[in-house]
């Protein structure tokens, strides 16, 4: 048989070990029961608004379902009485402390519940004092193994802080875990992927819209992500890789351009997590890349700066030919940018140098080509079927 010290170290380590490990909380108790030759312990959160709950061993769970089941907290004089007498942090009551002789031989709780669960004596310790709710470790024994010392009290005291620490940390990692599951489904909301990458590229975390792009536009290969399209393959790995060089580049990141097995096209940007300020995603390594991916049409209009990377634009500039490519006239481009016809045509002058065409019809083709896609029609913006109307053949406004 161990010796008492021995078997409290061995109590205390085994409070420690659930603390980030959770699951191991019903093994932790049972040893707190075990030392004090009771039947186990539970963790008790105890709120006079709402019904309890509790962390406890395989051995009390019959005890427990009675105990909720029945409502027995509104009848239980333990908590009553630590609510009463404001007990402080790590004050330990037992039967004898708040019940008398007489409430023992009589009170409900011990003639009824305790009977008939197999116990017959409580000793408690108020923990987590700065919570609102009642929070207590307590430790049940057989009415035959007679009631708790004032040792023994002492002892759970001791244990009792043990208890607290540890369950603090429980209850910090339950948060996080909280915390990360509403985060998930926010980022499952969007319709743009998003991946969190390590610095070698492998995959820690991708939200639905991700996982879905990874059937046509990715490949996971050795738990890297990687281009599905053989052929652009070293070029996305170098684009991952200069991304996560450039973490302290304060410029905006450029956009990398992959083909799907449909044809399609998506855009995708990388850049450093570090400039991602606390975004925790991603398991068993930090979050080292963040990927962001999006089709190359959205809603018949390609991203303005896509255009400003893929052609050597401006932002304004590209504002402008992202217009023109849904078919749209000079006028119309004109006010909807807010700004006069004559600047939108000076503009238009340089996006036709820089793009290497003469006509907004063949400005509109190129930005088609781009994604590979047809335009399709864009309700009030007029759209492809507008732009086929004149792609035949000059419009008196096509030319500069």
């Amino acid at each position: 048989m161990k010796v008492p010290l021995q078997a409290l170290s061995d109590t205390i380590e085994a409070i420690y070990a659930a603390g980030p490990n959770p699951e191991r909380w019903p093994e932790a108790l049972e040893r707190i029961g075990d030392y004090f030759d009771g039947e186990g312990s539970i963790i008790r959160f105890y709120d006079t608004q709402a019904t309890p709950t509790f962390i406890h061993p395989e051995k009390l769970r019959s005890a427990v379902t009675v105990y909720l089941d029945e409502r027995w907290w509104e009848r239980d004089l333990h908590a009553q009485r630590a609510i009463d007498l404001n007990l402080r942090g790590f004050e330990v009551m037992s039967d004898q402390t708040i019940a008398s002789d007489l409430e023992i031989q009589t009170h409900p709780i011990f003639t009824n519940f305790f009977h008939r669960v197999g116990l017959g004596w409580l000793m408690s310790c108020l923990i987590l004092p700065d919570r609102d709710d009642l929070v207590v470790l307590s430790v049940p024994r057989a009415k035959a193994k007679g009631p708790f010392t004032s040792d023994e009290m002492q002892t759970l005291s001791l244990l009792g802080r043990h208890v607290d620490q540890a369950l603090r940390i429980s209850l910090c990692l339950s948060n996080m875990s909280s915390m990360g599951t509403a985060l998930t489904q926010a980022l499952d909301a969007f319709d743009t992927g998003v991946h969190t990458l390590s610095a070698d590229g492998r995959i820690l975390f991708s939200n639905r819209a991700g996982r879905v792009q990874c059937d046509i536009y990715f490949d996971e290969r050795d738990g890297c992500l990687t281009a599905k399209v053989a052929e652009e393959r070293d070029r996305f790995e170098h684009y991952l890789t200069t991304a996560h060089r450039t973490g302290r580049d304060p410029a905006a990141p450029k956009s990398c351009v992959l083909t799907g097995t449909d044809g399609t096209q998506l855009v995708v940007w990388a850049m450093p997590a570090g400039k991602v300020t606390g975004l925790g995603l991603g398991q068993g390594s930090a979050a080292a890349i963040l990927v962001l991916a999006t089709p190359f049409l959205r809603q018949s209009q390609v991203d303005p700066a896509v255009l400003r990377d893929c052609l050597q634009l401006t932002i304004s500039e590209a504002r402008l030919a992202s217009l023109i490519g849904c078919g749209l006239p000079i006028e119309q481009v004109a006010e909807t940018l807010g700004i006069t016809v004559g600047t939108a045509r000076n503009v238009l002058k340089t996006v036709f140098r820089k793009a290497e065409v003469n006509r907004q019809t063949q400005l509109a083709l190129k930005i088609s080509n781009l994604g590979r896609i047809a335009l399709k029609a864009s309700g009030d913006l007029g759209g492809f079927d507008h732009y086929q109307a004149f792609a035949g053949g000059e419009r008196a406004d096509d030319r500069l």
